[in-house]
């Protein structure tokens, strides 16, 4: 098994370039621990399972768990409204609860989908006054509950209401009430000040090769992405949670609940947890993304398994590789794919320009026969129907277009296992 896992991680990483930290546990047994590739390209320093790496969106969990922390101390429940202890908030005349900004669900616009965000404040050490007036008088996108829509906003707003009620920063509540207790001594809050040991350095990758991420103050990512941890501490965190030692039972099916939307269906998200079954495996998971890092927890909670990745590279196919030594781990076998010709008016008809809520944009593009997407994601797009298309170079992803008018399909949703699914709408054709 480990033999098998070192070919899938090594296929992957050039052993110069940046690389990646690898836990895998079965039945709370570590049965591969390592890391591959360097943690540092100028000082030659190769990556272990004690490097730290900013976790970004992974720190959503961690900010759930504060929640209900929070709740079980008797300061706040999750169905409250947020007026309650963010009274000055402007809610638009709704009511926004906790719950809504824990599941994505309040109708919040995100602040990272602002029109260039990192351009215009990455760098910048923004107060929570400062970061918080950049969306709270934005119209709400939709009615709360009515929909999901990934929303950093909704977890800053998390961080800001544990900080009132704890009288502690967000990182500070972190460290003393999750952090210390479960022996989790390498997690940080990721300050770029602080002097951090085996901190790995971030990376993205250009025509030219590798150059240093862009900075970014860790003071916008917050309570939606701003701590930093190791392999070694997240199998941890995730033996303290299979253990019931910070989270009771009942908590974590709380955690683990898909979110029950206005409309009656269901969302495949609950309190800081993917919640989706993966060839019939029920998974509960959480990636991230930020300047110079790509990672990924996920948790098989019927096979008691769980395969962590951390990699220093902006980008990466982080849930690509965690399908890969998943499939490996609980004998997955994933369906081939095979495409179908379709007629070039066909492929005209699901071209063009699309923006998604998240912030980016693609263009969906048609060479003769060929179909590709540029931008935001790129991929070579291979037709199941007129309607439905998988990436050539990872068959499991999958593009669908609906809403079709005289100029063609309005509407695109890109779905990444055991990711998301991001929805746009066509803004021209191209």
């Amino acid at each position: 098994m480990i033999t098998e896992i070192d070919e899938i991680i090594q296929a992957q990483f050039d052993e110069q370039g940046p690389g990646v930290a690898v836990a895998v546990v079965r039945y709370g047994e570590v049965i591969h621990r390592n890391g591959y590739g360097l943690a540092n390209l100028e000082w030659n320093c190769a990556i272990a399972p004690d490097t730290v790496f900013r976790l970004a969106s992974i720190t959503k969990p961690f900010t759930a768990a504060a929640i209900l922390l929070l709740e079980k101390q008797g300061k706040l429940k999750v169905d409250d409204p947020i007026t309650e202890y963010l009274p000055d908030y402007p809610t638009q005349g709704r009511t926004i609860s906790i719950a809504h900004l824990l599941t994505h669900t309040s109708g919040i616009k995100s602040y990272t989908g602002l029109e260039d965000f990192f351009e215009k404040y990455g760098r910048n050490d923004l107060s929570h006054e400062e970061l918080i007036a950049l969306f709270k008088d934005v119209p709400l996108e939709f009615e709360p509950g009515e929909r999901f829509n990934y929303c950093n906003s909704g977890y800053y707003l998390l961080g800001v209401i544990i900080e009132k009620l704890s009288a502690m920063s967000y990182g500070e509540f972190v460290r003393e009430h999750i952090f210390k207790p479960l022996e989790m001594e390498h997690s940080y809050y990721m300050d770029n000040e602080a002097i951090i040991p085996h901190r790995a350095s971030g990376y993205r990758k250009t025509d030219q090769g590798y150059q240093h991420a862009a900075y970014i103050s860790m003071k916008p990512p917050y309570a939606a992405g701003s701590l930093g941890s190791t392999i070694e501490d997240l199998v941890r965190w995730d033996a303290a949670l299979r253990e019931e030692r910070l989270l009771d039972k009942d908590t974590q099916e709380r955690m683990y609940t898909p979110t029950k939307l206005t409309n009656g269906e269901t969302s495949e998200y609950g309190f800081g947890w993917g919640i989706s079954n993966y060839h019939g495996h029920k998974l509960v998971s959480h990636s991230g993304g930020i300047h110079g890092f790509s990672t990924f927890l996920a948790r098989f909670l019927d096979d008691a398994t769980t395969v962590i990745v951390l990699v220093n590279q902006e980008g990466f196919e982080v849930g690509k590789l965690i399908r890969l030594i998943s499939c490996q781990v609980l004998g997955i076998s994933v369906p081939a794919r095979e495409a179908v010709s379709l007629d070039e008016a066909l492929l005209d008809k699901v071209s063009g320009a699309y923006t998604f809520s998240q912030g980016f944009t693609v263009d969906v593009v048609r060479d003769g026969e060929k179909l590709s997407m540029q931008g935001g994601i790129s991929l070579e797009l291979m037709p199941l129907s007129e309607t439905t298309f998988y990436a050539s170079s990872d068959e499991e992803l999958e593009v669908h277009f609906s809403d079709l008018d005289e100029e063609g399909y309005k509407t695109i949703s890109i779905q990444i296992p055991l990711i998301s699914a991001f929805l746009g709408t066509r803004t021209q054709q191209v």
